[in-house]
């Protein structure tokens, strides 16, 4: 599934980011991004695919709980993330790949 994103320097949101469900796909979406975008020096894309998996994974998570749906169905990320955000992410993704 080809999803549209969105890029700049310091953000990167992927629209409607809840359609893919599994790490694979998540794996997929990131490598075609940073392919589409290797000629350039986005500081987004030095975060690592774990840790935007995990923020990934979190906003499904509270999509599927129907929390704030209109800003969960797209993941925003941004460079550098906060590092309690960093924190109540890795706790959220844990319990979706965890279950």
């Amino acid at each position: 599934m080809d999803l549209t994103y969105s890029i700049s320097d310091r953000f990167l949101s992927i629209h409607e980011s809840h359609q893919v469900r599994s790490v694979e796909g998540m794996k997929a979406t990131l490598a075609r991004i940073r392919r589409e975008n290797a000629d350039k020096d986005y500081a987004i894309l030095r975060r690592s695919d774990r840790g935007i998996i995990e923020e990934w994974q979190a906003h499904n998570l509270f999509y599927d709980l129907h929390v704030l749906r209109l800003h969960t169905r797209t993941v925003d990320l941004e460079y550098p993330q906060r590092w309690w955000f960093r924190f109540a992410y890795w706790v959220a993704s844990w319990f979706v790949s965890n279950k």
